[in-house]
């Protein structure tokens, strides 16, 4: 007989209600994945990430109070095991480079399909980088 296999624990970061919600509708629905938490702002998102120490982290990056790149810097130094799967809407290099600087592993845009989407996660929960080809051509 098998061993289960433990889930994908993620933590779900995005000033939109309605973004958090759809994101973890449809993480939740996916076998290998377990959404343990979500935030609405970054200092919500250091708080629970040191409390849930996820898998992965789904960030936003322009969010009021803390933005996504300072909290993905305290998130990475609290928890360095969690990795960091920005998803935004901005694919301007001011943007770009200081949330890799901060620790992120991958960098998406919500047009991403939501199979890209999981299968990101799933590459970032193994160590491996995705990047959105605007961001690769950057």
């Amino acid at each position: 007989m098998t061993e289960p296999i433990d889930p994908i624990t993620v933590m779900i970061v995005d000033d939109h209600e309605m973004v958090r919600r759809g994101a973890c509708s449809y993480l939740e629905a996916q076998p290998d994945i377990s959404v343990v938490a979500q935030a609405a702002s970054g200092e919500e998102a250091v708080q629970l990430a040191q409390e849930f120490i996820p898998d992965v982290v789904l960030m936003d990056l322009v969010m009021a109070g803390m933005d996504g790149v300072e909290a993905t810097r305290k998130v990475k130094s609290l928890s360095p095991r969690s990795q960091i799967v920005i998803l935004t809407s901005f694919h301007q290099d001011e943007y770009i480079f200081p949330a890799l600087q901060a620790g992120a592993i991958s960098y998406l845009l919500k047009d991403v399909k939501a199979t890209e989407l999981v299968e990101a996660i799933r590459r970032a929960a193994r160590g491996e980088a995705t990047l959105h080809p605007k961001i690769a051509a950057a």
